[in-house]
This record gives structure tokens, C-alpha cells and sequence, in this order.
């Protein structure tokens, strides 16, 4: 592990172990930490939820932003800087707590600390913390698997997917957090719907890959009939073979027909993307490697770009696809890329 991560993860045990935070602390610091970037609108409702379940959640919660609004700056100074400085900032706060007069006033210091560098390490490592929590089955950065589930389906699950299961006697229902997954269903008269985004995918028997992007949902039909449903819009697409169809929150697009080579190459641990936004690219390739990509522009992340790379590279595919492009790359200690003009 590079040295700002370890550094990190270390603080976080640490605190952890020394019981300097209750589970409720711990959990506002995962939840400020996560509304904080791009939280999707299933963040939104869990957190809402969460805040109703107890007063002491928001509470803790409310703390917690006081807190940081008086350690800000150097917490973006932890989020900026090398191992050197960060252990200067560390030394400096051992030195205060040694000379503090107050116990209330150390241990103040301490939980300031102690969120930057939780948030810091959660942010880099484990940004979808609470979509696992949730998830019967979950795939590791760069790790692909299959999942049989208890009808005889098979699901494929791509790098960095969480899927959520529930097989009834009425339905047999999957809901895809996030990821991509290819579903191999098996015949039966009880309905097989796959929830993602905005819409669902409804079958009896079939096999299709469904893909949750930034901007919307995909469905990629590759054998069998599949009818797709927008849940805002209650519009309704029914797919061929070889066809494909993306929605989002304003509604279904048009199914179109697809080079199933190209949509399904994942499987055999190659990405294939034609006239694709780099957006979409650079974020698959996050799939496969430990850290964040951070695109800084959108203007960016709205460039088409074509090529394949295998995923078992993706620092190689990254720097290939910034060939294409011509983008300015910068790395932080192996975990950070930031991605700009």
C-alpha cells in the first residue's frame, strides 16, 4: 500500500481500537463523508432515513459538521499533501495533546483528526461503503465473479458491482447498486426483474447485461425477449436480440441494435468502446484498480473516445487512453489520478 494510504488506514485503526468513537460517531463520520461528494439519490433517501431512525443520529451528525467547519483547512491540507507533511501534522498534534490542559479539549482535537483522515481513506478506498452494507454480494476493484442463485440463475458480476437479492414466490427480484452485471436466467413462470436507476428490466428466461453509468442505466439484450420499464415514466420497451436501450430519470431512449462483441467483451476481461464518453471510459477503468479517478472538467468527460484495453491493466489502459485524448494526468501516491485539460 502506497504511504499516504497506509498512513491513513492506520489512523483509522487505530482510533477504531483505542474506542475513541461510538458506532453512531463512526457511522455520521461515513455519512458526512459520503454527502458530501456525489451522493445519488439512493444516498439521499438511506441518509434521510437514517437521520429518522434515532435522534442521536443527527446529533452525532451535527457535531460532526461543527467539528469540521474548525478543521477545514487542514483537511484539505491532509487531502493535498505527501507522507512527509502529513506526518508533520501528526507530530504537531501528538505535541498539542502532550501540552493540553483540558481533557475536553484533546479529545476535540483528536475527532477533528481522526475525520479527516476516516474521510480521507473512506473517500479513496471504500466510497461505496454503504452500498455494500447493503448488498447481498459485492465485487473488489479488478474482480470479476459468477453468482448462482438459488433458481438456477447465474449472475456475472463485473469489477466494483453490489447487487442486492430477494427470491420470492411471486418474483424473483435483483437490484443492481451499482456496477454491471450479466444475467443468465433461468426459464421459469415466476417473473425475473432486475431494478437499476430508474427502471427495470422484466423476463422469464433470458440472458442480458445491464450496466449502472453515471448518467443513466443501459440493457443489452443477448438472447430471448426482455421488456425494460422506466419506474418515474411507466414507459415501456420490449427488446430483440442484439439490441440495446439506456434510461435514466427523464425516460427510455430508443433500443437500437448493438455489436454484442462489443458490449459483452467484459466477460472475457477486455473493455471495447466505441465513440464512448470519456467519462463512461475513465470510470470503468477506476473499476479495476485501487483509488479514485477525478475528471476535473466536464467539458472533458463529454469527449468520445474508441479503443479496448484489457482490464487486468488498467494503469496501461489509462495512459493509452490518455494518448487518444491528450489529457494532463497527475498521480498521487498510487491511489489518487486526477484528470484534467
Amino acid at each position: 500500500m502506497p504511504p499516504l494510504s497506509r498512513v491513513i488506514k492506520a489512523m483509522a485503526d487505530n482510533e477504531k481500537a483505542a474506542g475513541n468513537l461510538s458506532g453512531v460517531e463512526a457511522e455520521a463520520v461515513a455519512w458526512f463523508t459520503r454527502m458530501n461528494g456525489k451522493p445519488s439519490r439512493a444516498d439521499r433517501d438511506h441518509f434521510a432515513a437514517w437521520l429518522n431512525a434515532d435522534p442521536a443520529h443527527g446529533r452525532a451528525y451535527d457535531d460532526l459538521q461543527i467539528l469540521w467547519s474548525s478543521a477545514a483547512g487542514p483537511g484539505a491540507d491532509v487531502a493535498r499533501e505527501e507522507e512527509h507533511t502529513l506526518s508533520r501534522h501528526l507530530d504537531n498534534v501528538r505535541r498539542m495533546r502532550e501540552k493540553k490542559t483540558s481533557g475536553k479539549a484533546g479529545a476535540i482535537i483528536g475527532l477533528c483528526l481522526m475525520s479527516c483522515l476516516a474521510g480521507a481513506w473512506i473517500w479513496l478506498e471504500r466510497p461505496n461503503v454503504f452500498q455494500d452494507i447493503q448488498a447481498d454480494y459485492v465485487t473488489a476493484r479488478g474482480e470479476r465473479r459468477t453468482v448462482e442463485l438459488k433458481d438456477g440463475s447465474t449472475i456475472l458480476l463485473d469489477a466494483d458491482t453490489a447487487i442486492d437479492v430477494d427470491m420470492g414466490t411471486s418474483e424473483r427480484r435483483v437490484q443492481l447498486l451499482r456496477g454491471t452485471a450479466f444475467f443468465t436466467v433461468k426459464r421459469s413462470d415466476i417473473p425475473f426483474i432486475v431494478k437499476a436507476g430508474d427502471g427495470e428490466a422484466r423476463v422469464l428466461g433470458t440472458t442480458f447485461d445491464v450496466a449502472v453509468q453515471d448518467d443513466g442505466v443501459s440493457v443489452t439484450l443477448e438472447s430471448g425477449s426482455l421488456q425494460v420499464t422506466g419506474t418515474a415514466t411507466s414507459q415501456r420497451v420490449v427488446l430483440a436480440s442484439g439490441e440495446s436501450v439506456a434510461y435514466s430519470a427523464s425516460g427510455i431512449g430508443r433500443s437500437q441494435k448493438v455489436d454484442l462483441g462489443e458490449r459483452t467483451a467484459w466477460h472475457d476481461g477486455r473493455f471495447v468502446f466505441n465513440d464512448a464518453r470519456l467519462g463512461d471510459v475513465l470510470r470503468q477503468i477506476e473499476r479495476y484498480r485501487p483509488g479514485r479517478i477525478v475528471l476535473l472538467s466536464d467539458t472533458l468527460a463529454e469527449r468520445r473516445v474508441s479503443g479496448s484495453f484489457s482490464v487486468d491493466d488498467p494503469d496501461a489502459a489509462l495512459a493509452s487512453v490518455q494518448s487518444l485524448v491528450g489529457f494532463t494526468m497527475n498521480d498521487v501516491a498510487g491511489r489518487l489520478v486526477i484528470v484534467r485539460p
